[in-house]
């Protein structure tokens, strides 16, 4: 009976650890530099990126959108990671955003996740995918030597 018990604890274990959060954006055309730009363009400049370029975190901001320096006062903060996953066209990105609360000693700890606000970034990164894809013309970027 512990046997049992011990077995099913452990996958539960694997498989509540293998769960990811987040949204995900399906199949989007374009280079890996073209979503990475699109990803900029909607987080704005990232505080972080990996050493591959694949996976972005944005600066802190307010739910509002200001961003935190001008913000002293806030009890919660945000901030957005980007993953490009895929080692070829189409691209599918992943979106979380990371909902922090202020601590009693001044410091920040992770304690939710927002679908909805991820939900929106993505429909941004999206359509700035789109928009950038529609302004590029096939006879300017080729360049045969």
């Amino acid at each position: 009976m512990n046997f049992k018990k011990i077995g099913f604890s452990v996958l539960f274990s694997f498989l509540s650890g293998c769960a990811t959060e987040g949204v995900f954006r399906r199949e989007l055309p374009g280079s890996a530099s073209d979503v990475r730009k699109a990803i900029v363009s909607v987080i704005g400049d990232p505080k972080n990126t990996s050493f591959n370029g694949r996976e972005l975190t944005s600066r802190y901001y307010a739910k509002n959108g200001a961003v935190e320096d001008p913000v002293k006062g806030i009890k919660e903060r945000c901030f957005t990671r980007v993953t490009v996953l895929g080692d070829r066209r189409p691209f599918d990105i992943q979106i979380e955003v990371i909902v922090e609360k202020k601590l009693s000693d001044g410091n920040f700890e992770a304690y939710t996740t927002d679908d909805a606000l991820a939900n929106e970034i993505g429909e941004k990164i999206k359509k700035a995918l789109h928009q950038s894809l529609d302004k590029r013309n096939i006879l300017d970027d080729f360049r045969a030597f």
